[in-house]
């Protein structure tokens, strides 16, 4: 009798990573296309700030490893994690997608520091439940929590430079 398989293939990971690659450069198209980039670009930043551009490329390639994570989690996680790793994955890249389009869609430092405070929460919780699930999947999501954290650092700089306005004024 055949082995059967546990979890999803080769071509599954592909279909992923063609998803992802797909989600980013349609963020990053739609950004170029609407004119926040040349909005961003006129913002007051830290001089330790990368330019949008850099931001732009890295930005590009984060989704690429949580859905390799996914992928993980699918094919090696604890039996009855897996469902839940998969949903918080999945709530992950849909979260980090909502993040870029509240700050450049809306165009308020503000409110982009506010979803990166709420991003930041959601994926140090994620990546803690996916590590149960998955040891090497956790450690994988290491990478987007990195760099949301770099967001979020950034997006306190951000409000506090460019939003007089806001409850950010005094800072």
């Amino acid at each position: 009798m055949a082995e059967k398989r546990h979890g999803p293939g080769v071509i599954t990971l592909l279909v992923y990573m063609i998803g992802a690659a797909s989600l980013a450069g349609g963020l990053s198209g739609w950004l170029h296309a609407t004119g926040a980039m040349d909005w961003a670009k006129t913002l007051e930043a830290p001089d330790w700030a990368p330019s949008f551009e850099l931001m732009n490329l890295i930005g590009l390639l984060i989704p690429v490893f949580a859905v390799i994570a996914l992928w993980i989690v699918q094919r090696t996680g604890k039996n009855g994690m897996r469902l839940l790793g998969t949903l918080l994955i999945a709530l992950l890249l849909a979260g980090m997608s909502a993040q870029v389009c509240i700050f450049f869609g809306l165009r308020d430092p503000s409110l982009g520091f506010l979803a990166a405070m709420i991003m930041w929460v959601y994926t140090l919780f994620a990546t803690g439940l996916v590590g149960r699930a998955s040891t090497p999947a956790g450690v994988l999501l290491w990478i987007p929590f990195a760099w949301v954290t770099a967001l979020l650092v950034m997006g306190f700089e951000f409000m506090r430079l460019n939003a007089a306005g806001t409850f950010a004024g005094g800072l």
